[in-house]
């Protein structure tokens, strides 16, 4: 295009300036946009609010300009329709910058979590009652899963199991209506929180699936496990296979590794319902002594003199 610019003309210094000034400006605009890479998403969306705002503005003028100056209607309804759309767009910019200031940014955050299991029924094991919530008719396999996690349900330690595909959550069991487990609840009740799990289980897998997108990168293979360690108690993801995902809670912060423990045992377990090899070989470190020499019952600290 600048060759057919300045083809079989003569020397011009302005059009000379024109075309450098032309290169220089998209050369720094390739380098701004690859410093603010990360911010690039808000500032588009600001860019297209503020030109909404110009397309409802002249969309306005090109519907009554006519009207109040020239008496006629030509292009009215053109600009009408120019100012309806603008004003959608608007309306989207701004929600969109709404939920970017909220950190929500990513639309499949917010989205429903689908059809949560609905048949109900309770099994008292031990000292725990457990409900448990299935999706009615599911097949010989998720029922021996459901019984592995349920067996692995305890008021001491793993407190929520889910199950879910890449569509819904197919079952879950829980012991949160344990009587030991009250004093865990104060702003929200059990019913809500097995939604706010539920939720949680489809960002988790949203986010995860993304995760291996960037990790294939670095050939670690499928990222396998996700463990939010949250103040009160934990979140632990685990990835079973393709399309098949385990969710797991405990509300206690002192048994964070033993539902984790639990938690890989029942991945492995279910993995060998679909002839699937154990993935969570994990060596613990043995706990170490240190090196400080421990001290006879009458031996005393001697002074370091400092």
């Amino acid at each position: 295009m600048i060759s057919w610019y300045i083809e079989r003309e003569d020397y011009s210094v302005s059009r000379a300036i024109t075309v450098i000034g032309v290169i220089t400006a998209l050369a720094a605009l390739a380098l701004v946009l690859g410093r603010i890479r990360a911010r690039l998403p808000v500032l588009l969306v600001a860019a297209m609010t503020m030109t909404a705002v110009a397309e409802g503005v002249l969309g306005f003028v090109a519907a009554f300009g006519p009207v109040w100056w020239q008496g006629g209607l030509r292009a009215e309804l053109l600009g009408l329709t120019t100012a309806g759309v603008s004003a959608f767009t608007v309306a989207t910019g701004v929600y969109l910058m709404l939920l970017y200031g909220k950190g929500l940014y990513l639309p499949h955050l917010v989205s429903p979590y689908g059809p949560a299991p609905t048949a109900t029924k309770r099994k008292v094991i031990g000292e725990s009652e457990i409900l448990i919530r299935t999706v009615p008719g599911e097949g010989a396999s998720l029922e021996k899963a459901l019984d592995v996690c349920v067996a692995m349900l305890d008021q001491n330690d793993l407190h929520f199991v889910g199950y879910f595909t890449s569509e819904r959550c197919r079952f879950y069991a829980d012991v949160l209506d344990d009587a030991d487990l009250a004093h865990f609840f104060h702003d929200t009740t059990q019913e809500q929180r097995r939604e706010l799990y539920l939720r949680a289980g489809k960002q988790l897998q949203w986010l995860n699936t993304r995760l291996d997108r960037q990790f294939t990168e670095i050939e670690s293979g499928v990222l396998i496990r996700t463990v939010l360690d949250v103040e009160r108690g934990a979140l632990y993801f685990y990835w079973i296979d393709s399309g098949r995902y385990l969710l797991g809670v405990t509300l206690d912060q002192r048994k964070v590794d033993v539902a984790d423990d639990k938690m890989a045992q029942l991945v492995d377990i279910i993995r060998g319902h679909f002839t699937l090899p154990p993935i969570n070989q994990r060596e613990k470190a043995p706990k170490s002594k240190g090196h400080l020499r421990p001290l006879p019952g009458g031996e005393q600290w001697s002074e370091s003199g400092s």
